[in-house]
């Protein structure tokens, strides 16, 4: 890549806790990079296991946070936000590794069209070789998805306008950080990327799926899939998602769809997986943290730049084939 305007800084942030065993993968896939202008932040949420004495040993350059408690993926990117030079923010999951071309294919885009604000990376599961996320999309009832979700990596191999990006590996263009904000604090984990690119939509901006920015996942390595964890605040912040940024109109024309959403989780989670207390205790918060979510919702209404026909159309029903196809894998898989 050229130099001056054409190779802005980059922050990489990535978030830690307690994952040593999966620093050194991720950190030494970052610093091969074949775009040369960037810095790679560590935030480390208050570690025990030797990872912040492990990457100052390891990787001396290295910007590193260290935090005295846990403040999340959420509360980890914002600390790590607050240190970054960058005219564009990474973030990377400390379980994931990129391709060396990784950061390059990204940020092309972003300095072709300056309404790009978001690039999603081809994200693989690193287990198994499928597609773990093609860039994501939102049902109709305020869910986000991976696209292509455990199909064949040689799928998907077309650049592509897309709802979201999985914050696992993802570039934001900071001068739409500052304008919509950035990750929001009280989600701690997980839905906040799919918020974050709901304001984005919102206010105009436009999410890009860039198939030749691969990088390899290791799902659930850190908080564990179906976790109590896990259900917790994935079941809090889709109420969160769908109280700050869906328009009024659509709430109100997906409302059943958000009733068969909410039936069909409660299925899923309580009485095929027995999650009962995660559930409701995650439904309870939610309610009780409502008022903070409304007063939320006025100021991103209020910088709303598109029509609701807009957001509709980037919607996908959650009766269409693929949404049908995620849910009957997840219920054989268990």
């Amino acid at each position: 890549m050229s130099t001056g305007t054409d190779n802005p800084k980059i922050s990489i942030i990535v978030v830690n806790w307690n994952g040593r065993d999966l620093l050194h993968e991720c950190l030494d896939s970052i610093s091969r990079q074949s775009y040369a202008n960037y810095e790679i932040i560590l935030v480390d949420n208050g570690s025990a296991d030797g990872s912040v004495q492990f990457v100052r040993g390891r990787f001396p350059s290295v910007k590193l946070v260290e935090l005295t408690e846990n403040k999340g993926f959420t509360g980890g990117n914002i600390e790590g936000l607050r240190v970054a030079d960058g005219e564009f923010i990474a973030l990377v999951n400390n379980d994931a590794c990129v391709e060396e071309m990784w950061l390059e294919n990204l940020i092309r885009p972003m300095l072709e069209d300056g309404q790009i604000g978001i690039c999603a990376s081809k994200l693989i599961i690193a287990a198994t070789g499928k597609i773990n996320s093609a860039g994501d999309g939102l049902t109709t009832a305020g869910v986000g998805y991976n696209r292509g979700l455990k199909v064949d990596r040689f799928l998907y191999d077309t650049p592509d306008l897309v709802f979201s990006a999985c914050a696992a590996a993802v570039l934001y263009r900071r001068r739409m950080l500052d304008e919509i904000g950035f990750l929001d604090e009280e989600f701690f984990l997980y839905d906040d990327d799919t918020d974050l690119s709901f304001r984005a939509q919102l206010a105009g901006w436009k999410c890009l799926y860039v198939p030749s920015a691969v990088a390899y996942h290791k799902v659930n390595a850190t908080s564990g899939r179906l976790s109590d964890l896990q259900v917790y605040y994935h079941t809090r912040n889709l109420e969160f998602v769908w109280i700050k940024n869906m328009p009024a109109g659509l709430m109100i024309r997906f409302a059943h769809h958000k009733l068969v959403q909410e039936i069909g989780a409660f299925f899923y989670l309580c009485v095929r997986h027995t999650k009962w207390r995660a559930f409701f205790k995650a439904k309870r918060d939610a309610l009780a943290m409502l008022p903070a979510m409304r007063k939320k919702r006025a100021e991103i209404q209020k910088r709303r730049r598109v029509s609701n026909r807009y957001i509709k159309d980037l919607l996908t029903s959650v009766f269409a084939r693929e949404m049908v196809r995620q849910k009957v894998h997840q219920l054989i898989r268990g």
